[in-house]
């Protein structure tokens, strides 16, 4: 077995009872497991362990164990709509199962039920453990380190290749594919620009320097959906922040410098002009959109369930599709696998984290609290990036997504109990010196 391996091994292996003893070092680990992706080095029985779930079982059963006061932390709207989502992905599940047309895909709808519950659990675990604004920034930290791993590692590759190959995320991860890898980046580019802003020191240029990296590495996954995806975040934040003295010279010069160098591989496949642009890909997406609007007609309150995306069920409501690949869109997704009321309530759980990320920049702009004001802008225009980017892709239950919706609800709560401690006197002199 590889060096690399073994000092993996003995760290995955040497965080268990860590996990147990202390549920925030535990969430962490799961963190760097999900994104970062370690355990794809160890190769063997040992590669082929779950080491996620075994720090899930640890984070997990520490957190009960241990935590006090994470039920008043449960509070929220947020953590009431992923509960309602969970227990309507339970119906639709359950009503696919029984259903004759749909239950041939049973043991799929389970496996991924199964799968996105682990997710949904993580999610509630995660904002239960995470108490202080200390904590919470820590954790950014460590999400955003796992990409900035990824951008460090792209760069060189793009340089010495000449961009001429996509770059892609780690194996058997979600976001091996270049388009989820490129979605996973439009959501954490904002993150690395405004921890650029709220860090100090080396950190602060290292952070922006991750940033201006992390475009061309976007780009050159050559997924046209992170391409509109970037460019919808980037126009928003131009739009919406003061710091874009510092957006538009880096977009300048970082797009200049990739269309000037590009391939023409990467030129002909972003280029929506040419001849028979609407090509295999682009039309699989139509093809999906169509059965995922005619199954949910025939299923508008429960829908299909998870993974009813099936080669029966295209012949049925697609006859003309030989490619049976998924919905590639996150709400044409949801809508075919749970139905009209489904989509609702995802829809509902992103509404509440937009109004919620606004109120709380707009409050803590008027107490004169530009952390808290990054913080509540990283992740609104890291939402956005989810939003444009997963329009063309199918991943509704990205891991990554409910994290974002984690630390909104953190951010929101930490950040009202700062203010709450403050005297009347501090409040008052924060306005004057506002005035």
């Amino acid at each position: 077995m590889p060096l690399r391996a073994i000092l993996l091994l003995a760290f995955i292996g040497g965080s268990l009872p860590v996990c147990l003893f202390s549920p925030f070092y535990g969430i962490l680990v799961w963190t760097i497991l999900a994104f970062l992706n370690p355990q794809s080095f160890i190769w063997g029985a040992a590669g082929a362990f779950p080491w996620a779930t075994a720090v899930a079982v640890a984070t997990i059963a520490g957190f009960v164990a241990f935590s006090r006061g994470w039920v008043r932390r449960l509070g929220s709207i947020q953590v009431a709509l992923i509960a309602i989502l969970w227990i309507w992905f339970t119906i639709t599940s359950i009503t696919s199962d029984h259903t004759p047309l749909l239950m041939h895909h049973s043991f799929d709808t389970w496996f991924r039920f199964n799968f996105v519950s682990k997710i949904l659990l993580m999610t509630l675990v995660t904002i239960g453990v995470v108490d202080s604004f200390a904590r919470l920034r820590i954790l950014v930290i460590v999400i955003a380190g796992c990409f900035a791993v990824f951008v460090l590692k792209s760069l060189p590759f793009i340089a010495l290749t000449g961009g001429s190959y996509r770059v892609y995320g780690p194996e058997h991860s979600m976001i091996g594919d270049n388009n989820d890898f490129g979605l996973a980046m439009n959501m954490t580019a904002p993150v690395f620009f405004f921890l650029a802003q709220t860090e100090s020191g080396r950190w602060r240029r290292f952070w922006g320097c991750v940033f201006i990296g992390s475009i061309p590495v976007i780009l050159f996954t050559y997924s046209r959906g992170a391409l509109v995806g970037l460019a919808v975040v980037m126009l928003l934040m131009l739009l919406r922040l003061r710091q874009r003295l510092i957006i538009i010279p880096t977009l300048v010069g970082v797009m200049a410098i990739a269309l000037l160098f590009a391939p023409q591989a990467w030129r002909q496949r972003m280029d929506p002009t040419r001849e028979g642009a609407i090509d295999g890909s682009a039309q699989e997406r139509f093809n999906a959109w169509t059965f995922s609007w005619r199954l949910a007609c025939d299923f508008p309150i429960a829908g299909g369930g998870f993974e009813t995306f099936s080669p029966e069920l295209f012949q049925r409501y697609a006859p003309n599709v030989t490619n049976v690949r998924g919905p590639h869109s996150i709400y044409f997704g949801v809508l075919a696998e749970h139905g009209f009321i489904g989509l609702t309530l995802y829809l509902a759980l992103v509404a509440s984290c937009f109004a919620t990320t606004l109120r709380l920049a707009r409050q803590a702009r008027m107490r004169g609290d530009l952390v808290i004001v990054h913080y509540a802008n990283m992740f609104r225009f890291s939402l956005v990036g989810f939003l444009t980017s997963g329009f063309f892709l199918g991943r509704a239950y990205f891991d990554y997504y409910f994290a974002i919706v984690a630390c909104i609800v953190i951010l929101n709560r930490v950040a009202q109990q700062e203010w709450a401690e403050e005297s009347p006197d501090e409040l008052d002199a924060t306005v004057e010196a506002m005035a």
